[in-house]
């Protein structure tokens, strides 16, 4: 059964496209400009996406921009038809090895999306319940918070692993749903009239093995973490052994808005050129100390950090909150002073792509430590956790009235490994 009555009401869905992630640095974001733009807003995707907004073209899509660089995840057929002939020439002028020396990297695992819904559901115990036990399997993951949604990455080779874990959590497919809920949730109380609720999804030729079978995922070098505490300890005896600590910039203040779910092709037409807008001006990103004479916050439409996800939900975005003036006429979400948001950067650039138990590790941290703080300081109120995991980052976003308490839980990880030395 479901251990936890934060996952009663998730639902977990396993999107279709094959992923796969690149990272560009921020001083080469100029060169990609035009196929990002064409990736996002292009109609010459497949026969029929002329007809469909460009915010409903995509399964599954985000693009990031934050201090540790520009991060695309989308399927392998944009990228190859978009990136790879520019990124291909750049091997051609440079010579492969100056190429990747510069940093511009692709995945060479496909991962799959999958996507967590459910209403009143906390969203940092959620990340800890979700992908600590993943964690603990040997499966590297990614986590992107949006303003409907989360959404965890998996390689497309630990489906099965991933499918057998949610299982292990309490989670059947229900067919109604068309997802994976806990054997606890009103869909499947109220299906009870089905011969047996706890069906086994069909595998598909997406998520099986060339002969028709599952595809397993080799086994991890290292055994894996046996609990969080355990995790929690690898993970920030990881980041300590690779110089990485967290970074923030009091000048990046974030909100996070989004699409109406009732679109119309006026207020689309009107996001999408204030995009480009902002897209454009983001050409040369510039260190956020900086400011170029003649433009005010006003009239600089550059993004230092900036995250959108496209999906089955509403356009999701998280960007700076000096960028309001220019994208938000047309977007949802609260706009208040106590609702600007900070983001704490971890570069993992020294990790590669198959760091396990970042997210997990860092969600348990600071799940269990702004607790403590809070029992402390007899604060009542929770402290919320969203993450954005790019290709080369891992960005946990906190509200700015909260930061000091998660990052002293941060500090309190780092501090636990020293002393374990």
């Amino acid at each position: 059964m479901t251990d936890s009555m934060n996952l009663i009401n998730a639902q977990v869905t396993f999107l279709e496209p094959r992923l796969v992630l690149v990272h560009i640095p921020n001083e080469l974001f100029s060169f990609f400009t035009q196929p990002f733009l064409r990736i996002l807003f292009d109609h010459d995707h497949s026969e029929d996406t002329s007809k469909i907004t460009w915010t409903d073209r995509h399964a599954f899509l985000n693009l990031s921009i934050t201090p540790v660089g520009c991060s695309l995840i989308c399927s392998k057929e944009l990228v190859e038809k978009y990136l790879t002939p520019l990124t291909e020439q750049f091997d051609n002028l440079l010579g492969k090895t100056k190429a990747k020396s510069a940093g511009i990297e692709t995945s060479h695992d496909e991962y799959v999306a999958i996507q967590v819904d459910g209403q009143g559901l906390d969203a940092g115990q959620r990340v800890l319940e979700l992908t600590g036990p993943l964690a603990m399997a040997g499966i590297s993951i990614f986590f992107i918070t949006t303003y409907f949604s989360d959404y965890i990455l998996v390689p497309v080779k630990a489906r099965h692993t991933v499918v057998t874990t949610l299982q292990q959590r309490g989670f059947v497919f229900s067919a109604e749903a068309e997802a994976y809920v806990s054997q606890l949730s009103p869909i499947l109380q109220h299906n009870r009239n089905l011969s047996s609720p706890f069906h086994e999804r069909p595998q598909t030729a997406s998520s099986s093995g060339s002969d028709g079978r599952p595809p397993s995922s080799p086994m991890p070098s290292t055994p894996p973490a046996k609990d969080i505490p355990e995790l929690q300890i690898r993970t920030f005896t990881k980041l300590m052994k690779n110089k990485i600590e967290p970074a923030v910039d009091p000048n990046l203040r974030l909100v996070n808005c989004a699409g109406n779910r009732d679109h119309d092709e006026a207020s689309t037409r009107q996001l999408k050129e204030d995009l480009i807008q902002v897209l454009l001006a983001s050409n040369s990103p510039r260190p956020t100390t900086h400011k170029t004479v003649g433009l005010t916050d006003d009239t600089d439409f550059s993004a230092k950090f900036l995250s959108m996800t496209l999906s089955s939900e509403p356009i999701s975005i998280l960007m700076e909150e000096r960028l309001l003036t220019q994208l938000g006429s047309t977007l949802l979400g609260t706009k208040g002073e106590e609702d600007v948001l900070v983001p704490i950067v971890l570069d993992l650039r020294a990790l590669g792509w198959t760091a396990t138990g970042i997210v997990g590790g860092v969600a348990g941290r600071l799940s269990q430590g702004a607790a403590s703080f809070q029992l402390e300081e007899g604060d009542n109120e929770p402290v919320e956790i969203s993450f954005l995991s790019s290709a080369k980052a891992g960005s946990v976003i906190v509200r700015a009235k909260q930061l000091g308490r998660a990052l002293r839980a941060l500090e309190l990880g780092m501090e636990e490994v020293k002393g374990r030395k």
